[in-house]
């Protein structure tokens, strides 16, 4: 349902272009143990759908998968946050010297 709210809005009123990076985990979300694996992955196949579909909201948008991380990759991973943010600060600065 978020995902479908997040389609109509941009369909409504598309983003204004804007440098985006979208950082996603690598390791799947821990579940309760009575979750069936069937449900796991499409638990896991719905929610990378949902990233991929993030990722599109904006041309030129970049999505990196953190392979090393759970929900924390500004912990397990943080070189990738400090990256993704110089990146978009980068862009930032570029577009606004042109």
């Amino acid at each position: 349902a978020s995902m479908a709210q997040v389609r109509h809005a941009s369909a409504v009123s598309p983003l204004r272009p804007m440098p985006l990076v979208v950082l996603s985990r690598g390791l799947p979300f821990p579940l309760p143990p009575d979750v069936s694996p069937e449900l796991a992955a499409a638990i896991e196949s719905a929610w990378m759908g949902a990233q991929n579909d993030l990722a599109q909201l904006l041309p030129g948008a970049q999505h990196v998968i953190a392979t090393q991380s759970g929900h924390y990759i500004q912990q397990d991973q943080p070189e990738l946050v400090i990256d993704a943010v110089r990146q978009v600060v980068e862009a930032v600065r570029h577009s606004v010297s042109q």
